[in-house]
């Protein structure tokens, strides 16, 4: 233990600070920190409290029994001055111990941490229960030496540090603390190199030797195989399968994305039929490429805000499934008409989740492998108001499927950038997959020079959510959610009842009334409600047929069971359009401007709608961030009713487009915020922006081509680059990638899909292009699309005569009796585009 961890003494002052007992802990304290043990004071029951709630660095804690709380010390003054009055006797005292309190704050967040009590030995048949069971060892500092005591302290401690750490990271930082010297990869040396460039010393500088040294090569035998799941790496996984309930869990380095591809290329066959999502994330699509599958796709619901939901529960079912195989092309050269494996999102990139054990009921009477893509959702199995609508939370043994759950660990959880898990849930009855067999596709995309603290950090992730640290801090999470929602529900309600002129703010999506199941008939506002009753009771957050808050109709949602909304996933609704999806005709705020307006406060916000801004609540938030968040949006009001120019409030907008949004030759600024919102919500309401991106999510192209055929035409040279608005004119293009708007990363068109005239994605395309025109500076990002140095989209379609010329050249197979030829790459041409040249990636 190099840094030996802090000691907490929880021990209350006596009047007399020459007492025996106090002489005894003053020794105590004195012998600890000989050993080298930093020591920490609380001496009242709400600062020992509040330590072990804030602060986890402790490796043990001592703690008295008698320790009061300030009621109980204010008590206890006026109770002496009462008898120095003789207006009382002894006997009127009270004892009140509180050291229950201070120790289930402890174990609400560790087992493990060693609790040491001070008590005398005729007061513990007086202990209470609650304590006596968590309680490590009892001291008795009138009976035992100091340094006796300090050394039980010492050995407690070790044991609690050695057992700390989990498998993977303990053995990482052992290893680094060794000092080894390293003849191997990386080339930095442990940042030494670094050390020898002004450059290099300021990178070192920034992020420390330790994290340099923790980077260290595969040769490493201590750290075990990463790729084989061998030594410390194993042992993490399976602990990690053990806390998040799965069979098998996988650490991968490269993001859901990489996760969401290794599962595709371990799950399905070439050629197979499958069934995806509609609203998947691209790097699935990408997956589908890799693995040559032939896909159908489920179209989940929209609201009336734009807001991704869930997909009717009657699509899962055989029928449906069955019918979207039959009407596509791409049976035609399938293996088989019978689909393998189906990919969910839940939940929904804008926090809806799904009845898991419905889905799963419907869909393995299709395929037998279901795949739930949950990156943004790992903190499910912590909580019981998430029972049942998580993966790996399946309420029974699988007799049917096996189940694959694509978590992002760094999105939700304390882990670094591109981590990420993959959990599995084998098939019981008729196993269908090995675990080998999957490593072959785990490896095909790992790396043989993975980056060690990452791993480290996964590890870290896995144990910080274990029982009970993962319940209480997503306690803390939900709490916090809950406290913003009320906040900005409470601010809404007293602008609207006070004498404002202006009686306008945002608001959050969530029912406007809640009902407690044990009082039925006696529903409360939103923002009155108790937060226990918020943060525990999952009917009140579940989309019900007959509410009209949420802006779904009555069958998208398949009973009042089957969506549930996530707390912790915050929609902030700007004004200017209704649930019923109708736009007011004089008053709007466009979700891209208040999210402009943040981001210049340095607020990030995670995804922006037409009048919606998503924030995030992970176990890493605090009410001082999401009390920042609140401060803005009262800002921007202030700022818009009072008439603040952009120059003022967007000032970095204002100076990169001073001919739209700064000031004239006089100085005086062109355009204020409220006019900026008023041109911008007119625009869009004249253009119906919000109804065009719901056709276009709504309406899926019949496919010629597979994502897969489609990519090798991208890559033989047979696709062209081709303005949207010639497209528009053109009959039956064939798209030659995806397109995609983000965030979140969505796909709204899929390759090898049929571009026929009046494509509701075209006429999408070719509003947002008038809408960069309309507003520099909000352009909204849709990757897929280049844009040429008129402001032009243009985006990669089929060549034109290709289709006939594959028809032709098949047709005269077919008479000739030939069979197809083997695949002889073309040579082409290498083109760089604009973009690139522009350096964009």
């Amino acid at each position: 233990m190099p840094h030996k961890l802090s000691i907490l003494i929880i021990s209350a002052k006596k009047e007399d600070g020459k007492s025996a007992t106090i002489l005894a802990m003053s020794r105590l304290e004195e012998a600890i920190k000989s050993l080298g043990y930093p020591t920490v004071l609380a001496n009242t029951a709400s600062d020992g409290k509040g330590l072990v709630s804030s602060y986890h660095g402790f490796g043990c804690i001592i703690l008295d029994a008698d320790i009061p709380s300030e009621e109980e010390l204010r008590r206890r003054a006026e109770l002496q001055a009462a008898l120095r009055a003789g207006q009382a006797n002894a006997a009127d005292a009270v004892r009140a111990v509180n050291a229950v309190d201070i120790i289930q704050a402890i174990r609400s967040m560790d087992k493990k941490v060693p609790i040491f009590l001070t008590a005398d030995r005729t007061e513990l048949r007086d202990i209470p229960l609650e304590i006596i069971s968590e309680v490590h060892e009892y001291i008795y500092p009138l009976q035992d030496t100091a340094d006796f005591i300090a050394g039980r302290v010492d050995f407690a401690t070790r044991r609690y540090y050695e057992q700390l750490l989990p498998p993977y990271f303990g053995e990482l930082k052992k290893f680094t603390e060794d000092a080894a010297y390293s003849w191997d990869a990386p080339g930095h040396m442990g940042g030494v190199a670094y050390l020898k460039h002004p450059v290099g010393m300021q990178f070192h500088q920034f992020f420390g030797e330790n994290i340099m040294r923790a980077d260290i090569g595969i040769s490493t035998a201590q750290m075990g195989d990463w790729l084989e799941h061998i030594g410390p790496s194993n042992e993490s996984e399976c602990n990690a399968a053990r806390i998040f309930g799965a069979d098998w869990t996988f650490y991968v380095l490269g993001g859901s994305s990489a996760s969401n591809r290794i599962v595709c290329q371990g799950a399905i066959g070439a050629e197979e039929m499958v069934v995806a999502d509609r609203n998947c994330h691209k790097s699935l699509n990408h997956g589908l490429t890799l693995s040559r599958a032939r896909a159908v796709y489920l179209k989940p619901t929209r609201n009336s805000y734009g807001m991704i939901g869930p997909i009717q529960r009657k699509c899962f079912e055989p029928q449906h499934i069955k019918e979207l195989i039959d009407k596509s092309e791409l049976k035609k050269g399938a293996v088989s008409p019978d689909p393998t494996y189906g990919v969910v999102t839940n939940c929904t990139y804008d926090g809806f989740c799904y009845d898991v054990n419905s889905v799963v009921d419907l869909l393995s009477m299709s395929v037998d492998r279901i795949h739930f893509d949950e990156a943004w959702y790992a903190y499910a199995k912590f909580h019981p108001v998430y029972a049942g609508r998580f993966a790996m939370g399946l309420d029974r043994e699988l007799d049917r499927t096996t189940i694959f759950a694509v978590q992002s660990t760094h999105k939700m959880l304390p882990a670094f950038s591109m981590a990420s898990m993959i959990h599995i849930k084998v098939n019981k009855v008729k196993p269908n997959l090995e675990k080998d067999q999957f490593n072959e596709a785990f490896m095909m995309h790992g790396t043989t020079s993975p980056f060690y603290p990452m791993i480290a950090s996964i590890d870290v992730a896995t144990s910080m959510m274990d029982d009970p640290a993962g319940r209480t801090m997503m306690d803390e999470t939900i709490e916090d959610a809950i406290g913003l929602r009320k906040a900005i529900a409470s601010v809404g309600k007293r602008i609207r009842e006070s004498d404002e002129k202006n009686k306008w703010f945002f608001g959050c999506y969530q029912p406007d009334k809640v009902v407690d199941p044990k009082k039925p008939n006696e529903p409360i506002d939103f923002e009155d409600a108790p937060d226990s009753l918020l943060a525990n009771e999952p009917s009140c957050w579940t989309l019900k047929e007959s509410d009209t808050w949420h802006g779904f109709q009555r069958e998208d949602l398949s009973g009042d069971n089957y969506c549930m909304l996530d707390p912790t996933k915050v929609t902030i609704l700007c004004p200017g359009i209704n649930a019923r999806g109708e736009m007011d005709g004089h008053f709007g705020i466009p979700g891209t401007i208040l999210t402009h307006f943040l981001d210049s406060r340095r607020i990030e916000i995670a995804r922006t709608g037409d009048y919606t801004v998503l924030v995030l609540f992970s176990v890493g938030t605090s009410k001082g961030k999401w009390g920042t968040l609140l401060e803005a949006l009262l800002e921007f009001k202030r700022l818009y009713d009072s008439g603040a120019s952009v120059a003022e409030v967007l000032p970095e907008l204002a100076e990169k487009y001073p001919e739209e949004y700064g000031r004239d030759a006089n100085g005086q600024p062109k355009i204020s915020l409220k006019e900026l919102c008023q041109n911008m919500h007119s625009w869009m309401k004249e253009n119906n922006l919000p109804k065009h991106l719901n056709d276009a999510c709504n309406v899926i192209p019949p496919a010629r081509y597979s994502s897969a055929e489609t990519y090798q035409k991208l890559i033989r040279d047979q696709t062209e680059r081709v303005r949207i608005s010639e497209i528009a004119r053109q009959k039956d293009r064939i798209a030659g990638h995806m397109l995609v708007p983000y965030p979140p990363g969505i796909p709204i068109l899929m390759p090898g899909e049929v571009l026929e005239k009046g494509n509701p994605q075209i006429k999408f395309l070719l509003k947002l292009e008038k809408f960069n025109g309309k507003f520099p500076g909000f352009e909204r990002e849709i990757h897929g699309v280049e844009i040429d140095e008129n402001g032009n989209f243009c985006m990669r379609v089929v060549k034109s005569d290709l289709g006939e010329k594959e028809e032709e050249t098949e047709e005269m197979r077919l008479k000739q009796g030939e069979a197809a030829p083997a695949f002889k790459p073309a040579i082409r041409r290498r083109v760089m585009s604009r973009a690139v040249k522009r350096g964009r990636s």
